[in-house]
């Protein structure tokens, strides 16, 4: 955002508001000017039942907990005989009208478009999810993109990943993750464990049969991050500059004083506050401690504090924050002993 510089650096690794559940197509069979679908009954007026596009949006919509929108951009790509750079290109172009989506998917599964898709997406705050069938790829693209994740599966056109968009785009950011989720009408694959140990180690995931029930088996993007950080990182990011634009714009001034120090630092506040641990139903991106206290602390100047040269420009230097991430169990060990 032009006037609010928002940073955050991750260490997690060992040693629905409008926009986050919005999933954009970018369809590749014809053009269509951007246009946000309801439901799936909408979708056959645009995209015959036979064509990649219908297949994943029905998808996407046939989840029981599905988005309420989905956008389309639709243009025309020949993986065959167009330059790869040309999706790109298309996207940059969109995003200057049409920026308000999270998610991006599309019908192209061949490498090279997974790649360029990725590579984009890496530039912007938003999450693209793809299926392959290509451990190959997962594993060339391991360790590389943040904001990618990629699902292999031996039925790549069951579009197994982005039904789980369509499946957990609706949530509540900091009240899931991506492991263990379900899509509805989607095979597990028929990997063995060997394979399967493959995907995992590319930093990849993929549909599995565990004990009865089929899900997801890993949330991580290609970097090895898992997605809900990810997740969390866009949002705040989002919220403190929407919050603190919202300050700077609806007043008459923030005052270049203490005073007005202390109505920015309020407004960083007040996001991180709001996404702290809810105990009771384990949502939130910030973690409590055993006091029940949450685990953030911001620090900021005085104004006495800033350079002149500083205050001369109207610039609020270093306020900066540290808060410890809720994060997620998604392995138990358990150990016991039977004596007689």
């Amino acid at each position: 955002m032009r006037y609010v510089d928002v940073q955050i650096s991750r260490e997690t690794k060992p040693i629905s508001e409008k926009g986050f559940g919005l999933p954009l197509l970018l369809a590749t069979s014809k053009v269509l000017d951007y246009k946000e679908y309801t439901g799936i009954e909408d979708v056959a007026a645009d995209f015959d039942v036979s064509t990649k596009e219908y297949k994943i949006l029905s998808r996407m919509f046939g989840q029981s907990l599905r988005p309420a929108q989905i956008a389309v951009y639709g243009i025309v790509y020949n993986s065959a005989s167009d330059d790869v750079a040309t999706l790109a290109t298309k996207l940059n172009e969109l995003i200057k009208t049409h920026n308000d989506f999270y998610y991006v998917v599309s019908p192209e599964q061949g490498d090279k478009e997974i790649t360029a898709l990725a590579e984009w997406t890496n530039t912007q705050d938003k999450l693209y999810g793809v299926t392959t069938d290509s451990v190959e790829l997962a594993e060339t693209l391991k360790g590389q993109y943040d904001n990618t994740f990629i699902l292999v599966h031996d039925q790549p056109d069951t579009y197994v990943a982005e039904g789980l968009i369509g499946a957990c785009a609706p949530k509540k950011i900091g009240a899931y993750t991506w492991t263990f989720k379900n899509v509805q009408g989607v095979p597990a694959v028929k990997y063995d464990n060997t394979t399967i140990n493959r995907i995992h180690d590319a930093n990849a995931s993929t549909y599995i049969n565990e004990a009865g029930l089929l899900l997801n088996s890993k949330g991580v993007a290609t970097s090895g991050e898992y997605i809900d950080v990810i997740q969390s990182t866009h949002y705040l990011k989002a919220r403190l500059a929407e919050s603190v634009f919202r300050l700077l714009a609806l007043r008459d001034k923030v005052p270049g004083t203490d005073t007005g120090i202390g109505l920015v630092v309020a407004e960083v506040e007040g996001v991180l506050a709001s996404v702290v641990e809810n105990t009771t139903t384990g949502e939130g991106i910030i973690a409590r401690d055993d006091a029940g206290n949450p685990m953030y602390t911001i620090t900021f100047p005085r104004r006495k504090d800033i350079p002149k040269n500083t205050l001369a420009q109207r610039i609020l230097p270093d306020i900066q924050w540290t808060a410890t991430i809720a994060g997620a169990f998604e392995k138990v060990q358990i150990r016991g002993v039977l004596t007689v």
